[in-house]
């Protein structure tokens, strides 16, 4: 069931800003966020008693002649709850009245103008509130369009938007712009990347915080979120765009005769491609959202960067390569164990790398160690000279044994839980048997790997049989290089 809507209320603010007090000088500006529900002209103070609360008092000659007239109407309004004073050019206003003004927190405003034809203009707006903030969003909107940076976006709302203080916070609470005051305010709107996931919000606090002004505000927060989103998107699809371009690049220098010119265009770019290199190859995790290798490689690409400098990245087949100028792979492989989980994306990552050589022996070897590694957990780094007979494993044909090992291992990707099964039942194997390491690689308690594997052999699979045991371990590894576990699991 939909709520009434609310009426509709300006305030003191809102009128100063975008409405006819924007025509007058404010020499008092105490309480500027208090809601204006009337407008009344008076030329005699006893008139002032007669107001109702939330009344803005345009003062005409006689009312604010005399010494003493100005905060004589200033006390009266006090008492009945004005919104404002707003008084004539002609008034006699000195230090005394604007402080008393303050101390009673009555905004007080000077006109040059008829005060009866002014009085006329305050009531049309009051009585039009939402004319008056279609022109605010309309102003807005054509200020943003003229902005390059988020700080410039983000500083227009916080000079356009009366009352409110606005920040662009990234999805890990960072301050990216705007001030600090609203991280935690009273109106958010999510701000889409090129995949369409938020990257951050937008985040206003109200100074006076009501349903009229919060539509507002998120109306106009989302009127910025779409230059934003285009303004954040030029700096990723210039490096989707890179990294296709490096790609190609990066297949010709592959093949069994690049040519001068791929060599020419590499050394543009400052690859180091020495005699001997160090290839990485950085893939997905398993589980890890299926989102498009083209979307992806901008948001990855920008974290790698973000994290390792000028280390460049390339897009490869199922993943991205790098490679490092240096000899000693476990060196490297250190580094990135520490600076890989720290990149910044949609995906988690994990990497293989392969031993110092020429760049196509050592990215074949790291493709390899990718293939293990991207079993573990997202930050994964597996060293191909470390992996011994592992490296069989990797290298065994996954797409033509998928549908054997689904066959094999039936009984418990039909279990609700068949996913944490098989990868338990894997990381067993893995570990020769030992309970303790696959806890501790799982990151589960020994009794819980110990639990899974009575639930294991509960559906038929005898993993202690030597006859049965090398294919179960091949079946596991195989459903946990193609995601088949999860998807049957959740079938």
């Amino acid at each position: 069931m939909n709520r009434p809507r609310l009426p509709e209320v300006l305030t003191v603010a809102e009128l100063a800003h975008h409405g006819p007090l924007g025509r007058a000088t404010m020499l008092a500006a105490a309480q500027p966020d208090g809601p204006v529900h009337h407008v009344a002209l008076v030329s005699d103070l006893e008139q002032v008693g007669g107001c109702r609360p939330h009344t803005a008092l345009v003062l005409h000659m006689p009312a604010a002649q005399g010494g003493w007239a100005l905060e004589s109407a200033l006390r009266t309004a006090w008492e009945r709850g004005a919104a404002c004073v707003i008084g004539p050019a002609e008034a006699t206003v000195n230090r005394s009245a604007v402080a008393l003004a303050e101390r009673l927190r009555i905004p007080l405003f000077i006109i040059d103008e008829d005060p009866a034809q002014y009085a006329l203009d305050l009531a049309a707006a009051v009585a039009a509130p939402g004319a008056a903030r279609a022109q605010l969003a309309a102003r807005c909107a054509a200020a943003i369009s003229e902005q390059s940076s988020l700080r410039g976006i983000v500083g227009v709302l916080n000079t356009e938007l009366p009352g409110a203080t606005v920040a662009l916070v990234g999805e890990d609470g960072r301050l990216l712009a705007g001030r600090s005051a609203a991280v935690d305010g009273d109106v958010s709107v999510p701000v889409p990347d090129v995949d369409g996931r938020p990257w951050a919000r937008l985040v206003a606090r109200l100074g006076a915080p009501s349903a009229s002004a919060e539509e507002t505000v998120t109306t106009i927060l989302r009127l910025a979120r779409t230059q934003l989103a285009a303004n954040a998107a030029r700096p990723r699809l210039s490096l989707a765009r890179r990294g296709a371009q490096e790609r190609l690049l990066l297949d010709a220098l592959l093949t069994d005769e690049p040519g001068n010119e791929a060599e020419r265009q590499a050394q543009e770019l400052g690859w180091q491609l020495a005699q001997n290199v160090i290839a990485v190859f950085v893939r997905p995790a398993l589980g890890a959202p299926a989102v498009a290798p083209e979307v992806a490689t901008a948001g990855v690409l920008a974290g790698w960067y973000e994290e390792f400098g000028d280390q460049p990245l390339v897009p490869h087949q199922d993943g991205w390569v790098s490679w490092f100028a240096d000899t000693d792979a476990r060196r490297v492989c250190a580094v990135l164990r520490r600076r890989l989980p720290k990149v910044r994306c949609a995906l988690a990552l994990t990497a293989g790398l392969g031993e110092p050589g020429d760049l196509r022996g050592s990215l074949h070897e790291a493709a390899l160690a990718a293939s293990v590694g991207v079993r573990g957990r997202p930050g994964t780094v597996e060293y191909f000279g470390a992996l011994g007979p592992r490296v069989v494993l990797a290298s065994l044909p996954q797409e033509q044994l998928g549908p054997a090992a689904r066959s094999v291992l039936s009984g418990l990707l039909s279990a609700p839980d068949g996913e944490v099964l098989v990868q338990t039942l894997g990381a067993v194997l893995d570990c020769g048997g030992s309970t303790t390491r696959a806890a501790a690689r799982l990151g589960v308690h020994r009794n819980t790997v110990s639990g899974r594997l009575e639930r294991v052999r509960a559906r038929g699979v005898d993993f202690d049989d030597p006859e049965h045991r090398l294919a179960i371990h091949v079946a596991c590894f195989t459903l946990a290089g193609t995601g088949d576990a999860g998807r049957d699991a959740g079938a």
